[in-house]
């Protein structure tokens, strides 16, 4: 019984160390015209790095020729922190002394969100889509992002 209870524990444990592996990287939003509106990094050490990014326009045209090339047009805001994995919940921090200045302004305290993986609807070749849905943010206009991990 306690070899059970043992070999339960350890693979509960693999289990969430091989989680937080496979959630770490790089996930994006972009916009209609292929730009990046959002990245966000999860680096393997528990750190993350988030920007967003803003497009300059005149008359409702773009200006910058980064958007013709898929690049972002401007920087908008940053921040970054730390983050954990708890039953597929990323939980984000932000040490308001070693994490925020004034490029990273963003404070990441009280948010969450979620790690998905859905199946593409392309039957005869599917792939596993992983993203993240902010559920729970102290960012207002971050709940609801939903980003998509990059390849």
């Amino acid at each position: 019984m306690k070899n059970l209870l043992f070999l339960a524990l350890v693979l509960s444990w693999l289990s969430s160390c091989s989680q937080s592996q496979n959630i770490a990287g790089e996930y994006e939003k972009l916009s209609e015209n292929g730009s990046i509106e959002f990245l966000l990094k999860l680096n393997p050490d528990g750190t993350f790095h988030f920007d967003s990014y803003s497009v300059r326009q005149i008359d409702g045209n773009a200006l910058s020729l980064n958007v013709k090339k898929n690049l972002p047009a401007g920087p908008g805001l940053s921040g970054k922190g730390s983050w954990s994995v708890e039953k597929a919940v990323i939980y984000f921090r932000t040490n308001p002394t070693t994490d925020k200045n004034y490029k990273n302004t963003l404070d990441f305290n009280d948010t969450k969100a979620k790690y998905v993986i859905n199946s593409s609807e392309d039957i005869s070749n599917e792939i596993q889509i992983e993203k993240l849905e902010f559920f729970d943010a102290g960012i207002f206009w971050i709940e609801g992002l939903e980003l998509i991990k990059r390849k």
